[in-house]
């Protein structure tokens, strides 16, 4: 039974030793009691402060402009610019899909229901349809 004291002193003493290397051991202020190191607030650099707050600029989001679609995936003109949107119920024969379009958005663009838009393009697939995809608009608000 004294090998079993002697390895629990062992393992006792060496965790006693890796919790006060863990901890530091001893302190750095010469005994002051206080921890040594500690930085004084004043010797701190901050950073400067504006000498003239900057002008706050106000955005009005009634005011706001959207972006235009990158490259020509809008339909736009040969000379760049862009093609006006369809108003609802003024779409031809066909609509050339662009980037973005749900077939329920290009059904309320042109004054359809999405049904109707489904049903004069049997083989279209509403959740794979891709930019330059043509699509038949039934005319008459079918």
């Amino acid at each position: 039974m004294t090998s079993r004291y002697r390895l629990l002193a062992l393992a006792i003493a060496l965790f006693l030793t890796a919790v006060l290397a863990a901890c530091g051991g001893g302190d750095d202020d010469g005994g002051s009691g206080r921890p040594g190191n500690l930085t004084d607030p004043r010797d701190v650099p901050t950073a400067t402060p504006w000498e003239d707050a900057p002008e706050v600029i106000i955005l009005d989001p009634n005011n706001i402009a959207p972006l235009p679609p990158i490259g020509d995936q809008d339909g736009g003109s040969e000379d760049g610019d862009a093609t006006p949107a369809p108003i609802a119920g003024d779409c031809g024969p066909t609509y050339t899909v662009v980037s973005g379009d749900t077939p329920s958005g290009i059904a309320e663009r042109c004054g359809i229901t999405t049904q109707a838009l489904l049903d004069a393009n049997p083989g279209l697939d509403p959740r794979a349809i891709h930019a330059g995809d043509e699509l038949n608009i039934p005319q008459g608000g079918d």
